[in-house]
């Protein structure tokens, strides 16, 4: 243990203890040495004469000097033979102001940067130790600043260099070549003698440049304008003029410049001239709609669109064009039919569409204005609620013939679009109720699906509510269907023969567009007692409900016979006046009427009926007949008619002639229903003019007498009689009578 204690103390008596000592203090004359071999090591740099300099010596000796407190002195010297040099470089540039000054200048540049490199790195220990405590800036950034206060902002050197440059940026928009490269150094120049900041480059070139262009291209569109008249190539200049400043910005100046070049384009080129591109008269936006540019409108929404009030000016021309179109087509409504009204606007919305998509980017703006215009001029016509109705009835019945799916889904979708655009919505609910009533009775539907597909759509755009009746609808006629069914397999099973074929439907009481009456006309034998059988079927499967019939609302088909002219009378009536003529035939051959039931709990439930409806009777030839092979004239028809007309012609199975009072007061039809059926049969269309009247005017009187036109020829074997609405008998009402 005392051997190790003694080697320990014996380590620590033999350690050797180094104490720094302070680095020796220098004269003022070795100072003095030292600085001048630095200043002189300067100069030979600012000479490019380096090559024979020891950087590693004359950092030492910086070192030395800034070690022994003469910082002050380094700094000071060196910054005075900085800007001694810059003097002389500075006259030397303006000398050469005419003979290539850019090049010169960023010659000289160059070399500066080099040199102040160098000089860095011999004084790279006072910029590390001196400068920040100072509050001093590091050598090469006081170089930068030399620089642009002794050359690049020297008066004369400023003006000539911002001159220069604006001039060749000038040249280059007229399509002068010139040496980009100039421009791109002067530029990055400008931007690193900001050390950090932009100030140097905004104060020295961007405010002067973008003050020039200003000028420039306002100068530029001024003269454009007054020397050309189209739009189109106007918004090709704006374009190309925009993408050569982006394409310059880009390439030769600051990033920073190029939003700003742009929104001077944009308020020279466009701001101030986008009202007078859009309003040319022969080229402008009104033009480009007419003739379907889109191409040009697309172009001129893409340059508008960069300023604020560019769409908004757009919008409020497409406005007015497509609200003159509008106005143009309702006011031709007279000219057209419904339908054709209905198609015309399809096709203004089929081009806004694609105006929309095509041109306009689909923005919101454009949409909305859009939809507003179509909602102004759609309801201009109030009769366009009746008008879409009766569209989308037509492609029902027989528009959609042949078509595919998708594009019948394509037509309805379209139809869905006007009806957005109604303010009357329920007067087209009662429209279609009503012309849905007319196919669904008719049989005149070609598709039931189409059908469900149109009511979903409607569905969808007005609530399940909206649509509630029109589903009702055929859910009546589903249940018609299976009645008859039934009624048709007791006829069968207790061989009973109505001899006509005979088709109801069960309608329920305010789901279809009529109001429930107490039929109490005269129907003839055959009807009368068909129906009869029917209601007792009917009573006996819902006790407690009452049946009327609805002979408003019900069609019938006729066989008719035509004996021509005879020679001789046959069968003369006891009316003196008549010495022409014959008792003719009218059979029932199929009949449809309406009927209600009234169930206990007062819910009413109207009958329609339709002919030659599937599972029927099969119908039976008319018994009595006259053989055709007997009478070379005599024609033989199918007349399809409604109710009320069947019951006047069959009267005249029994007479030749009949006044309208008589029949009046022997078939009980109101007196309006019988003027419009009497018109139709004769006053209507010549190849369905069954009857004749005397006196032979256009209107229908108390007075006037009724027989059967013996002419009577069609080219086809079924006659479809339709009802006529004079103006003198149509009453204004929203409750529409199904004809």
């Amino acid at each position: 243990m005392s051997t190790g204690s003694s080697a320990r103390r014996t380590e620590v008596t033999n350690a050797k203890v180094r104490i720094k000592a302070f680095p020796p203090s220098i004269d003022e004359r070795y100072a003095n040495q030292l600085w001048d071999q630095i200043k002189s090591a300067i100069i030979e740099i600012q000479k490019k004469n380096n090559s024979c300099l020891s950087f590693e010596e004359l950092y030492r000796n910086a070192y030395t000097l800034i070690l022994q407190k003469h910082g002050e002195r380094l700094y000071a010297g060196t910054e005075a033979v900085v800007r001694e040099h810059m003097i002389k470089i500075r006259d030397s540039i303006v000398e050469n102001l005419n003979n290539k000054f850019l090049t010169y200048l960023n010659s000289c540049w160059k070399d500066h940067q080099t040199a102040m490199g160098m000089i860095r790195d011999i004084l790279m220990y006072m910029d590390r130790v001196y400068v920040g405590p100072h509050n001093l800036d590091g050598v090469y950034k006081m170089g930068m600043t030399v620089f642009c206060d002794l050359v690049v902002r020297y008066p004369i050197i400023r003006e000539h260099l911002q001159k220069t440059l604006l001039d060749m940026v000038r040249r280059e928009r007229r399509g002068e070549v010139i040496s980009r490269s100039q421009i791109r150094d002067a530029c990055q120049m400008f931007v690193q003698l900001g050390a950090g900041s932009l100030r140097v480059y905004l104060e020295d070139f961007e405010q002067p440049f973008l003050e020039q262009s200003r000028e420039f291209y306002r100068t530029e569109s001024e003269n454009f304008l007054a020397e050309n008249t189209s739009a189109s190539l106007y918004i090709k200049k704006v374009e190309q003029r925009i993408e050569e400043e982006v394409r310059r910005a880009h390439h030769h100046l600051d990033p920073s410049t190029e939003p700003k070049i742009v929104v001077v384009l944009e308020e020279e080129l466009i701001s101030r001239h986008m009202e007078t591109i859009v309003g040319m008269e022969d080229s402008g936006l009104t033009y480009m709609l007419t003739h379907d540019h889109f191409s040009d409108i697309a172009a001129m929404y893409g340059v508008l669109s960069r300023v604020e009030e560019g769409p908004k000016i757009m919008s409020n021309y497409i406005s007015l064009y497509l609200r003159e179109q509008g106005r143009n087509t309702v006011r031709d409504t007279g000219s057209s039919t419904p339908q054709q009204h209905i198609q015309d606007l399809l096709q203004l919305r089929d081009r806004a569409n694609e105006l929309l998509t095509r041109a306009l980017n689909n923005q919101t703006i454009f949409r909305n204005q859009i939809n507003s215009d179509f909602e102004y001029f759609v309801n201009l016509n109030p009769r366009s609620p009746e008008f879409l109705s009766l569209f989308i009835d037509e492609k029902l019945k027989r528009g959609t013939k042949g078509m595919a799916d998708q594009d019948v889904d394509a037509i309805f979708d379209k139809c869905i679009v006007l009806f957005r655009y109604l303010q009357e919505k329920d007067l087209f609910e009662g429209y279609y109720k009503k012309h849905l009533a007319k196919r669904l009775l008719l049989s005149k539907s070609q598709s039931d699906d189409q059908e469900k597909i149109m009511i979903s759509k409607l569905m969808a755009e007005c609530g399940a509510v909206y649509t509630s009746k029109l589903e009702g609808m055929f859910k009546d006629m589903a249940v018609s269907k299976t009645l008859m069914d039934e009624f048709n397999a007791v006829l069968s099973s207790g061989n009973r023969n109505l001899n006509l074929d005979l088709c109801v439907r069960v309608l329920t009481t305010g789901l279809w567009p009529t109001q429930a009456t107490n039929s109490n006309e005269a129907l003839p034998e055959e009807a009368d007692t068909a129906f009869k059988v029917y209601k007792n079927f009917y009573l006996s499967k819902h006790n407690g409900r009452k049946i009327n019939l609805q002979t408003n609302m019900g069609y019938a088909e006729l066989s008719a016979v035509f004996y021509g002219r005879p020679n001789a009378d046959i069968n003369t009536p006891q009316i003196s006046s008549v010495t022409d003529s014959h008792i003719h035939s009218f059979l029932i051959h199929g009949s449809s009427s309406s009927n209600q039931v009234t169930s206990q709990s007062s819910q009413q439930t109207p009958i329609s009926g339709l002919p030659g409806s599937p599972g029927a009777p099969k119908t039976l030839d008319p018994p009595n007949l006259i053989s055709t092979s007997s009478r070379p004239n005599v024609r033989k028809y199918f007349l399809q008619v409604s109710t009320y007309q069947m019951i006047i012609l069959m009267k005249f199975n029994r007479r030749n002639r009949y006044s309208f009072i008589e029949l009046a007061s022997e078939t009980n039809i109101p007196e309006r229903e019988l003027k419009r059926s009497l018109m139709a049969l004769a006053l209507g269309r010549c190849s369905q003019r069954i009857l004749c009247k005397e006196p032979k005017t256009r209107d229908i009187e108390s007075t006037d007498v009724f027989y059967v036109n013996d002419l009577f020829v069609s080219k086809h074997i079924k006659v479809r009689i339709k009802v006529i609405n004079s103006p003198r008998l149509v009453l204004i009402t929203l409750t529409l009578n199904i004809t």
